[in-house]
């Protein structure tokens, strides 16, 4: 059941920390697709450049599931059961949670 904790909690910061609401669910289509993912801790130096992250499915021309995080000069593949990765989206929930009281985060996990 972890997995769709991990993908609500990606689907909402993907919808706070966008510019434009409306992106979150409109993503545009990447011009690469990952072909290698980073499976090693990430550390917290790195996530803490992160400025959006995207989902990138196993469908159509990409054919790896892989979280991209977007820095300010690059972009990185990371596994989806990466553990690193993992506890920074559990840790992004706690503090939206936490500035964000109206959110129910139960309801966005029995959605996913």
């Amino acid at each position: 059941m972890k997995g769709p904790s991990t993908f609500c909690s990606l689907l909402l910061l993907s919808l706070l920390l966008s510019p434009d609401p409306t992106a979150a669910f409109l993503l545009p289509p990447s011009t690469a697709c990952c072909t290698q993912l980073y499976r090693k801790p990430l550390s917290d130096k790195l996530l803490r450049k992160v400025i959006r992250v995207e989902l990138q499915e196993a469908d159509g021309d990409c054919h790896l599931q892989a979280f991209v995080l977007h820095l300010a000069q690059r972009s990185i593949c990371i596994h989806p059961q990466n553990p690193s990765l993992s506890q920074w989206f559990e840790h992004q929930e706690r503090k939206l949670h936490g500035t964000l009281p109206n959110l129910n985060f139960g309801m966005l996990r029995k959605m996913g």
